[in-house]
């Protein structure tokens, strides 16, 4: 399974369901300043110069293709749990939103050229290992210089336990609705809220999908949740 929390006040707030469609942003977008930057020229020269070809033709036309290549870039990003109290904080506008359960095989078979690829936690920028990629795949000098840019995050940043989509091209992507397994609702998640979500699967492509209460568990720091029944709107006992 893989989550996307969602927050309300977002603009593509409930989009998965209004219209089967989940967003793909630019690196640009990211609330990380280091995520999926570099400075182009620098990474270039790092590259070409293991490869004994660094000149400032070269340079300037991989330079170019690189920040081309980014600018279309779309990255769908995922958490792998649904229990992670900072992602509802920081994702969820701390529990005041949901979080959506997708079965990974049934979303990406929806989606035939988009890539997947857990994120790597590291305190080296990933400059360090682009290097020895190009050793092994000289043949593919772009795409050895843009994966390790797309995958890799500072440790710090460990705890989102981060998947993510990867598109060409950045925008909203059409997804099977059986791809979208479960809501769960936060902490905080307001009335208002939680109607337009059953007002959303009431409609019979959404049979399927179940719901789920977050509430704090007794005597440690940690959710749980409760499965809820859409039909009555309260929690199954």
């Amino acid at each position: 399974m893989l989550f996307r929390y969602s927050d309300p006040e977002k603009n593509h707030f409930l989009s998965e369901f209004k219209n089967q469609q989940i967003h793909f942003s630019t690196p640009e977008q990211f609330n990380d300043p280091f995520d999926c930057q570099m400075e182009y020229e620098r990474t270039v020269n790092e590259v070409l110069s293991q490869k004994r070809v660094a000149n400032r033709a070269s340079t300037d036309i991989l330079s170019k293709q690189l920040k081309k290549k980014l600018t279309n870039i779309g990255i769908c990003c995922f958490c792998r749990a649904k229990k992670n109290q900072l992602m509802w904080s920081h994702y969820a506008n701390s529990h005041k939103g949901i979080c959506i359960g997708f079965n990974r095989n049934v979303l990406l078979s929806a989606l035939p050229n988009v890539s997947v690829e857990d994120v790597i936690y590291q305190s080296k920028h990933p400059l360090h290992s682009i290097p020895d990629c190009m050793k092994l795949n000289s043949g593919n000098l772009l795409e050895a210089v843009i994966t390790p840019l797309l995958t890799t995050k500072y440790s710090y940043w460990r705890y989102e336990r981060e998947t993510r989509l990867i598109s060409q091209e950045f925008g909203l992507k059409d997804i099977s609705a059986q791809s979208i397994q479960s809501v769960s609702f936060g902490l905080k998640t307001s009335e208002q809220d939680k109607a337009k979500v059953y007002d959303m699967l009431s409609l019979p492509q959404w049979k399927h999908v179940l719901i789920f209460q977050a509430k704090k568990a007794e005597h440690r720091f940690a959710l749980e949740f409760s499965r809820i029944d859409k039909r009555k709107g309260f929690a199954c006992l």
